[in-house]
């Protein structure tokens, strides 16, 4: 599967389940926006999104800090979104992150799909569940 297809299937599956949660869904007529989704809430609250697809290396999913377009990297600027929706396909599962629930200096962010099983340094750099993050209609 190549970037596009992968990262149509997390928009639609995004789109979905906040479909199924009472949201609005409106997407760009272009390709080339930091936001991939605007979503309004049933109370009218707006979320600008960024939609990814990950799947998981040894079972931890990391979203880097920056946005492609025209193939072009470049750093996300935080005043356009309000935030992630990460799909990850191992789970079948969306992660919402909002920006103000996470460090922003950082290059990334990443997230476990399952419970670890490392003993040793559960303090020390330790990887969230995907689930300790909130759901979008918590945000701030």
């Amino acid at each position: 599967m190549n970037v596009n297809q992968k990262g149509a299937i997390g928009l639609i599956q995004v789109i979905s389940d906040l479909t199924i949660k009472g949201y609005e869904c409106f997407t760009p007529i272009h390709d080339y926006s930091e936001v991939d989704l605007i979503v309004m809430s049933p109370n009218y609250t707006v979320k600008r999104l960024q939609i990814k697809y990950r799947t998981a290396d040894k079972d931890v999913v990391t979203v880097k800090f920056r946005t492609t377009s025209m193939g072009k990297h470049s750093p996300i600027n935080f005043d356009a979104i309000d935030g992630w929706a990460v799909y990850s396909p191992e789970i079948h599962k969306i992660t919402y992150i909002s920006k103000n629930e996470i460090d922003l200096t950082k290059t990334s962010v990443s997230f476990r799909l399952s419970e670890g099983s490392n003993t040793v340094n559960k303090t020390k750099n330790s990887i969230p569940l995907y689930s300790s993050f909130g759901e979008i209609c918590g945000w701030k």
